[in-house]
Protein backbone atom coordinates (compact mmCIF):
# COMPACT_ATOMS: atom_id res chain seq x y z
CA UNK A 1 0.00 0.00 0.00
CA UNK A 2 1.22 3.46 -1.11
CA UNK A 3 1.41 6.02 1.40
CA UNK A 4 0.39 8.42 -1.29
CA UNK A 5 -2.38 6.97 -2.41
CA UNK A 6 -4.07 6.59 0.86
CA UNK A 7 -3.29 10.39 1.99
CA UNK A 8 -4.57 11.43 -1.48
CA UNK A 9 -7.53 9.22 -1.42
CA UNK A 10 -8.35 10.66 2.10
CA UNK A 11 -8.34 13.88 0.92
CA UNK A 12 -10.68 12.93 -1.81
CA UNK A 13 -13.22 11.33 -0.15
CA UNK A 14 -13.25 13.81 3.16
CA UNK A 15 -13.68 16.80 0.14
CA UNK A 16 -16.43 14.52 -2.01
CA UNK A 17 -18.29 14.18 1.36
CA UNK A 18 -17.82 17.44 2.88
CA UNK A 19 -19.07 18.73 -0.83
CA UNK A 20 -23.67 18.87 -0.13
CA UNK A 21 -22.52 20.54 3.26
CA UNK A 22 -20.57 23.19 1.04
CA UNK A 23 -23.45 23.79 -1.26
CA UNK A 24 -26.01 24.31 1.57
CA UNK A 25 -27.84 21.24 1.76
CA UNK A 26 -28.70 20.28 5.10
CA UNK A 27 -28.41 23.01 7.29
CA UNK A 28 -29.50 26.85 6.73
CA UNK A 29 -27.20 29.83 7.87
CA UNK A 30 -29.28 32.91 8.91
CA UNK A 31 -27.51 36.02 7.29
CA UNK A 32 -27.51 39.59 7.68
CA UNK A 33 -28.44 41.56 5.02
CA UNK A 34 -25.03 43.31 5.48
CA UNK A 35 -23.07 40.10 4.72
CA UNK A 36 -21.15 40.12 1.68
CA UNK A 37 -20.59 37.47 -0.99
CA UNK A 38 -17.54 37.03 -0.14
CA UNK A 39 -18.24 36.16 3.72
CA UNK A 40 -21.08 33.88 2.95
CA UNK A 41 -18.53 31.91 0.56
CA UNK A 42 -16.18 31.39 3.33
CA UNK A 43 -18.73 30.48 5.91
CA UNK A 44 -20.71 27.94 3.58
CA UNK A 45 -16.71 26.41 3.01
CA UNK A 46 -15.85 26.30 6.39
CA UNK A 47 -18.86 25.45 7.78
CA UNK A 48 -18.84 22.39 5.30
CA UNK A 49 -15.11 21.40 6.00
CA UNK A 50 -15.72 21.36 9.69
CA UNK A 51 -19.54 20.08 10.23
CA UNK A 52 -18.72 16.67 11.39
CA UNK A 53 -15.89 16.21 10.66
CA UNK A 54 -14.87 13.10 12.95
CA UNK A 55 -17.56 11.29 11.06
CA UNK A 56 -16.24 11.92 8.06
CA UNK A 57 -12.40 11.41 8.69
CA UNK A 58 -13.47 7.76 9.63
CA UNK A 59 -15.43 7.29 6.98
CA UNK A 60 -12.69 8.68 4.67
CA UNK A 61 -9.67 6.50 6.03
CA UNK A 62 -11.75 3.06 5.56
CA UNK A 63 -12.96 4.04 2.18
CA UNK A 64 -9.31 5.31 1.84
CA UNK A 65 -7.81 2.08 3.11
CA UNK A 66 -9.98 -0.17 1.08
CA UNK A 67 -9.19 1.81 -2.01
CA UNK A 68 -5.48 1.42 -1.33
CA UNK A 69 -5.84 -2.19 -1.06
CA UNK A 70 -7.56 -2.48 -3.68
CA UNK A 71 -5.01 -1.00 -6.08
CA UNK A 72 -2.37 -2.75 -4.52
CA UNK A 73 -3.41 -6.19 -5.02
CA UNK A 74 -4.87 -5.37 -8.55
CA UNK A 75 -1.31 -4.11 -9.19
CA UNK A 76 0.29 -7.44 -7.68
CA UNK A 77 -2.01 -9.50 -9.85
CA UNK A 78 -1.01 -7.92 -12.97
CA UNK A 79 2.97 -8.07 -12.65
CA UNK A 80 2.81 -11.96 -11.82
CA UNK A 81 1.80 -12.31 -15.72
CA UNK A 82 4.22 -9.97 -17.39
Amino acid sequence: MKIKTFILGVIFVYLLISLPTMLGIGYVIDWVSEATLLQKFKEYVIKGLTNNDLIKILISIISSAILSLILFKRKANTSKWI
